[in-house]
């Protein structure tokens, strides 16, 4: 740890003359409001776009020169900026990431053209019926809680937003208590401690963001939505409130979405194979800072909406009563734990995993513990983890279909 906060994770790692280098900080939508919904999407672009001593020309020549990369990325509870490099350029990827985290300066005609970027993903994201689905579904079940917001901000937020607003959040939650820096690869710990305390050293201290975050208040009844759009295909769509990262029912909601999200689940094997229903079907389980959700979600032909959505509803419902059976636990825990093991053998997914983990509270060190704390999850704890989020009566349910067939699946009065 810096004198400034700022936590560094090394992992030496001489297989490939390679480093990885992934920087976090705690931000993301948890930190934004539905007036500035997109900023942290919007800096983290722009912070890459010039410095006080590189234009953003500059900084992606002299990455590439190189054979390197940089990055930038923003999420629910955190933004990053990352770099690849070849081993003898270590220094000059570090300096270019402190100069990046340090010295951004938001040029106006940089920060248009991110923002025309921004625009233009979010209409995009307007026709896909499964993101629509999404952001409909986390509206009703997050209500006024950040994580309402859509990831890319929304089109009034993103065009409002000014490079004084940048700045601003910059400023807040670029500093060192805030982060976690890691470099894994063919390095040499004191060498890349003497590089990130020359480099990163006068980062601003600050202070760790989001000790205490909102806390969403979920519905406590069903809450039924549809959104039309003029496509070949209908989404169905279903949320339930889930748990933070810090939750002891982690590993078994982990282990629910595993089961329910294969080619070998209960769902894809009875709603899209024996009953020919589906097109696709999966689940999803967000898990952050504060408590998230879990979601299951399909597609179908739209003339179909009404019978899959039964026959979804009985699935669900069945899965919340009894949990998973044994022969899917198990399928599930292999599956997790080999796709973990696999996952960490590339150094900038392992340093991403790291950070993060050692950012939200985790510890760097969970990774260690995570084969045992799958593995201890009894078909018991399913059972019981299943009944108490997905047993709720306050779910969401999404429809997302043509205008016309919405209008032929409306009951008779």
């Amino acid at each position: 740890v810096l004198p400034n906060g700022l936590r560094l994770l090394v992992r030496e790692d001489a297989r490939l003359p390679l480093v990885s280098i992934y920087s976090t900080f705690r931000g993301g939508l948890l930190a934004e409001t539905a007036k500035d919904n997109g900023v942290t999407k919007l800096m983290a672009r722009t912070m890459l776009k010039g410095t006080k001593t590189r234009t953003a020309s500059q900084i992606a020549g002299q990455i590439e020169d190189v054979g390197g990369s940089i990055g930038a990325d923003a999420g629910n509870n955190s933004f990053s900026i990352s770099a690849d490099v070849m081993k003898p350029d270590l220094a000059l990827g570090l300096d270019i990431l402190a100069d990046v985290i340090k010295n951004p300066t938001f040029p106006a005609g940089e920060v248009d053209l991110e923002k025309r970027g921004l625009l233009a993903a979010i209409k995009a994201e307007d026709e896909q019926p499964t993101a629509v689905a999404r952001n409909a579904m986390r509206r009703s079940l997050f209500g006024s809680h950040p994580y309402s917001l859509r990831a890319n901000g929304s089109a009034e937020s993103v065009a409002s937003l000014t490079p004084e607003q940048l700045k601003a959040f910059h400023d807040e939650y670029a500093v060192g208590a805030n982060g976690v820096i890691a470099v894994f690869g063919d390095v040499k710990a004191e060498e890349v401690l003497k590089l990130v305390e020359k480099d990163f050293g006068s980062l601003p201290a600050g202070k760790l963001a989001l000790t205490d975050p909102p806390q969403p208040v979920f519905p406590d009844k069903a809450i039924d939505t549809q959104e039309n759009r003029p496509k070949q295909q209908a989404v169905l769509m279903f949320g339930f409130p889930g748990a933070d990262i810090l939750s002891n029912d982690r590993s078994a909601l982990e282990l629910i979405n595993e089961a329910s999200n294969d080619l070998g689940s209960r769902f894809f094997n009875r709603i899209r194979e024996q009953m020919g229903l589906a097109y696709y079907v999966g689940a999803g389980n967000f898990m952050g800072l504060a408590p998230g959700c879990f979601l299951f979600y399909l597609g179908t032909d739209p003339k179909k909406v009404d019978r899959v959505t039964v026959e979804f509803q009985d699935e669900i419902g069945k899965l919340a009563k009894d949990g998973l059976t044994e022969e899917e636990l198990a399928r599930a825990k292999m599956k997790l734990i080999g796709s973990e093991a696999i996952r960490n053998q590339s150094n900038s997914a392992f340093a991403a995993t790291v950070a993060i983990d050692e950012l939200v509270g985790l510890g760097y060190d969970n990774y260690l513990k995570r084969k045992d704390q799958i593995e201890s999850v009894t078909l018991e704890d399913t059972k019981r983890i299943a009944a108490k989020y997905l047993g709720v009566p306050g779910r969401v349910e999404v429809i997302v279909q043509p205008p016309a067939q919405a209008a032929a699946n409306k009951p008779q009065q």
